[in-house]
């Protein structure tokens, strides 16, 4: 089917999908799909694993051929697919690839300072038409933002978790998640009509997650968004698609809205259903009641053809299939279940945590959370006795039994069928094992797939319908809903809440961690630090912890009683400062712009000078700017 433009009196429809379907054989993978995006909307894509929801990026970015159905873009739309596999040129940095975006930027740069040159070799006469060429490309190369690219390049890269230092690195090698990071930046930089955007949270910290929202939410750009995170869904998400037995139901809000709204709209279909079956029911009895007599059969073909009228209502699905996990302890651990001095861990001369002095009690639920390579894996793996400690000690209480959930889905027999996986455990019958791996969704061949064909969202179901039987009092976890489909992490979470053991996990599901944990340890800058609560808590007590540190900057032995006002008021000096001065610059760069937009300007040899110092007076002002909302916040 042949993609065609929408009608231009449609101009806040950007996009329309009316009735389409995909096939796998003879099978659809969905059908009768249609949905509308508006300039600037959101929208989330939901749906299980296996629904389509891939499938139909790939379809709408025209990387993948539809069955049935339309695709309408509005004339000119430009569109972006973030991808989860990128190739990037050997010759180019992390930062020459993201600057990449705006070539045809550069070239008119390049122009200028070829039109620069030109003019410094001619006079007289011959200088009026460069310099008319000069102004006329030097207000282009303004018009798009130009003198602001690179500083534009590093706030996206540094956004998404990137560092000063990573900008020099080759760009082809990258590790597969640096990889679609840097494919994520440029496709922010490029800032398309409509993004589509396929687990764009992979690969990132909780600080890059978050700082990912607020950016998407500041964008002019539409969107399309498969994700797993449901606070992520939550922010971002204007309206809900959900990709469901393989139909599309649009919802109005985000996702959590569309969840309350599905159960109201399926509560109404099946009491829209039964009411009808009643009906067709009292139709049926009185037709075949009356049909043979004379004096009411009238009446009787008239139910008839009321019931041959009538549009049957099909019974809604209100029930699928769904992990069914429960975790059971053989017996209950001591009151002390873990406990370190000194802790810590390096890799050569990096120190990548160290002095961890922390205590776990019977009960504890405590989340891991940091930064990408701040030690959390490493930790779990330490106390786990995989790797052995830098430094310090740790010590596991009396009755401790441990059963440990690998992010890289460790710990099964490639060579083995998951019914043979599971059969290999203690005292496991081929009824009991297929009834377990049923509770984890392997149903008939399933449970005959040999695990080397078998997918990260699959493996990692059956490693925890083992931690499940192990009879475990303390489960380490680390990201243990990585592959699993929302309602599979929802099922995992009910688990966890009724577990009466000890967690420790790594997670970085917001959602998750805000339902499970007690306690939060941050690890960051080589250090571990205990916060009572959930997510929610931990952000609010990291909020009012930056609150007070700023206004407990250190200032000339001041008397304590009298330090948060002193630096308070030390803070407003230099806000006032700031303003001063950058107050000072606005009026220059005023008067600059009056000078760059006279085309006298350019019949001068000046002209390259003050265009210097035009773009050193924007990076100063960038740079004051960026103090500023530092001591303000």
């Amino acid at each position: 089917m042949a993609r065609f433009p929408l009608k231009d009196d449609l101009l806040m429809e950007i996009l329309a999908v009316s009735e389409l379907a995909k096939y796998w054989g003879a099978d659809p993978l969905f059908k009768e799909v249609t949905f509308r995006v508006n300039k600037g909307e959101k929208i989330t894509l939901v749906g299980g694993n296996g629904t389509g929801k891939t499938t139909l990026l790939k379809i709408i970015s025209g990387t993948m051929e539809y069955d049935e159905g339309a695709i309408r873009l509005h004339p000119g739309c430009r569109v972006g697919y973030l991808r989860q596999d990128h190739a990037f040129a050997p010759d180019r940095t992390l930062f020459d690839e993201a600057e990449s975006v705006f070539t045809h930027v550069q070239e008119w740069e390049r122009y200028l300072r070829s039109l620069e040159e030109q003019m410094s070799l001619v006079q007289g006469s011959d200088l009026e038409p460069i310099m008319d060429k000069y102004a006329r490309a030097t207000a282009k190369f303004e018009a798009m933002d130009g003198y602001s690219i690179s500083a534009k390049v590093k706030r996206i890269l540094f956004g998404l978790g990137f560092s000063e230092a990573d900008l020099e690195i080759p760009a082809a090698s990258l590790s597969g998640g640096q990889k679609v990071r840097l494919g994520l930046a440029k496709l922010l930089l490029d800032a398309p009509d409509l993004m589509l955007l396929d687990e764009p949270t992979n690969h990132l910290d909780l600080a890059a997650m978050e700082w990912l929202e607020s950016y998407l939410l500041g964008m002019d750009s539409a969107a399309i968004v498969v994700s797993h995170d449901r606070f992520f869904l939550d922010r971002i998400g204007q309206r809900t698609l959900e990709l469901e037995h393989k139909r599309a139901q649009i919802y109005s809000g985000n996702y959590t809205f569309a969840m309350t709204e599905k159960e109201h709209r399926q509560a109404r279909d099946l009491d829209a259903y039964q009411r009808q079956q009643q009906e067709i029911k009292k139709l049926r009895e009185f037709y075949e009641k009356w049909r043979s007599t004379p004096t009411r059969k009238g009446q009787a073909m008239s139910r008839k053809k009321k019931l041959e009228k009538m549009e049957i209502l099909h019974k809604p699905v209100t029930k699928h299939r769904s992990l069914r996990i429960s975790f059971k302890m053989e017996e209950t651990s001591w009151t002390e279940v873990l406990t370190t001095e000194d802790l810590g861990f390096s890799y050569g001369e990096k120190v990548v945590f160290a002095g961890a002095n922390l205590r776990v009690v019977k009960g504890d639920r405590i989340a891991l959370l940091g930064p990408n390579g701040a030690g959390k894996t490493t930790f779990l793996k330490t106390v786990q006795g995989l790797i052995p400690p830098s430094t310090g000690t740790f010590t596991w209480g009396n009755r401790v039994k441990r059963g440990y959930f690998s992010q890289e889905l460790e710990g099964l027999d490639e060579s083995r069928t998951c019914l043979e996986e599971i059969l290999s455990l203690p005292g496991f019958t081929r009824s009991a094992a297929y009834t377990l791996l049923g509770q984890f969704l392997f149903s008939g061949e399933d449970a005959h797939k040999q695990i080397r064909n078998c997918s990260g969202g699959e493996r990692n179901r059956l490693i925890l319908a083992k931690l499940m039987v192990a009879g475990a009092n303390v489960l380490l976890l680390d990201e243990p809903t990585n592959h699993l489909d929302l309602e599979s992490k929802s099922a995992l979470e009910k688990a966890l809440e009724a577990y009466p053991g000890t967690v420790l996990f790594v997670s970085h599901d917001r959602y998750f961690v805000d339902r499970i944990a007690t306690k939060v340890w941050e690890f960051n800058l080589s250090r571990v630090t205990e916060y009572e609560g959930n997510y929610s808590a931990y952000r609010e007590e990291k909020a009012r912890l930056a609150v007070a540190q700023e206004e407990l900057k250190p200032s000339k032995a001041p008397r304590p009683s009298r330090r948060p006002r002193q630096n308070a008021k030390k803070a407003a000096e230099q806000i006032l400062l700031l303003e001063k001065e950058i107050q000072r610059l606005e009026e220059e760069k005023a008067a600059l712009e009056v000078t760059l937009s006279d085309p006298e300007t350019y019949k001068t040899p000046q002209v390259t000078q003050v265009t210097t110092e035009y773009q050193a007076l924007l990076d100063d002002l960038d740079k004051l700017y960026t103090q500023w909302e530092k001591i303000s916040e």
